[in-house]
């Protein structure tokens, strides 16, 4: 009987460091999406304001929109970070000079971009460090011309929490004591 009660303790115990070893952190990606129509964004949190007449279409000088992507705080920092944004060159000029949009935006981060507009999409790398708090703000602006903004995308990549293998330890332990008591106390 205690060579029984041993020997099942000796391979609880490799066991449970063969799980302990297994349990490392694996990448996540998060994603938030913020949609933009002619009064509102969605979700409807993540406006924080505009210069126009329109949040997602900036009709000339002046004109810009700001928001702010709200997402889960990650538990670690993020490995990396890209904000992608979509474009859409409304093409309503009737002169040369009409059909030529330029337009600028800026990042918390401090990301920014000047340059002509066209139908498409715009990425950029983001620090990192500036997700921690859950949120990222983003404005975009008209200086020539008009467009629409359509949509923002955030994606955030970082490593999972790993299960502690002191957890794993602790419950593969237990389960082998509840198998030892339950043998010892059934005979």
């Amino acid at each position: 009987m205690k060579n029984k009660i041993g020997v099942i303790l000796v391979l609880s115990l490799c066991l449970s460091l063969g799980f302990a070893n297994s349990s490392r952190a694996s990448i996540v990606t998060v994603t938030d999406t913020t949609n933009f129509f002619s009064d509102h964004t969605d979700p409807e949190i993540d406006l924080v304001d505009n210069g126009g007449s329109y949040v997602n279409k900036l009709e000339g000088s002046s004109d810009w929109v700001r928001w702010t992507h709200h997402f889960a705080v990650p538990t670690e920092e993020p490995i990396s970070a890209a904000l992608t944004v979509y474009l859409r060159d409304d093409c309503d000029g009737a002169w040369y000079w009409n059909q030529w949009e330029l337009g600028y935006g800026i990042a918390e981060d401090g990301t920014w971009d000047f340059g002509e507009i066209d139908t498409g999409t715009y990425t950029y790398n983001i620090t990192a460090s500036y997700l921690m708090d859950g949120m990222f703000t983003v404005t975009v602006g008209s200086i020539l011309g008009d467009f629409y903004i359509d949509k923002s995308i955030l994606e955030i990549t970082n490593n999972a929490v790993p299960i502690p293998s002191s957890l794993v330890l602790m419950l593969s332990g237990v389960t082998a004591l509840m198998g030892i008591r339950r043998r010892f106390f059934s005979n």
